[in-house]
């Protein structure tokens, strides 16, 4: 009996050592998408309208609507005739996943900054105030940790995560 338990008990732990020595990164499914900091802190522009893919969080403001577009910004709907509501702009913010509106600004999350945009004189956007590095970076769908070689430490100066792709997406 002693030897069925002697051997249990080196089972469980070489069965513990190839767990840790196991690489879970090795196939990892999602890669990041990384931007420099002057780039993020230039990328909310108002662009042309595009479709929408997975859109988000909506906010009504005056005959506009607001759709956040998961990782991309926000999608701008004149919603004058509800009835047929018109996809005319978007403004881009790369890691945006979140937004609000009070009076004429818009508060967006771009990747890790908050950002305040002046809508005063919309369409005709500016950013007001940022806070830089106020929110976490993106966990990759389905986790709950960046691993390790993708953290900040292990990768380019001055990158910021802004999404995930599943690999063999492209951006």
């Amino acid at each position: 009996m002693k030897k069925h338990i002697i051997l249990f008990c080196i089972s469980i732990l070489i069965i513990h050592l190839n767990f840790q020595f196991y690489d879970y990164e090795e196939n990892y499914e999602y890669t990041p998408v990384l931007m420099k900091r002057a780039d993020l802190e230039k990328s909310i522009k108002y662009t042309d309208a595009r479709n929408l893919e997975t859109p988000g969080k909506i906010y009504a403001k005056d005959n506009y609507l607001f759709i956040n577009e998961k990782y991309e910004g926000v999608h701008v709907i004149d919603n004058t005739d509800p009835a047929y509501p018109q996809n005319i702009g978007f403004i881009n913010a790369p890691g945006s996943i979140d937004m609000a509106i009070k009076e004429n600004v818009l508060y967006l999350d771009n990747a890790v900054d908050l950002v305040a945009v002046n809508l005063d004189n919309f369409p005709s956007i500016s950013v007001t105030k940022r806070i830089t590095n106020i929110f976490p970076e993106p966990f990759p769908p389905g986790y709950s940790y960046i691993p390790d070689k993708y953290l900040p430490s292990n990768r380019p100066k001055g990158t910021i995560l802004v999404k995930w792709l599943k690999r063999g997406e492209t951006d």
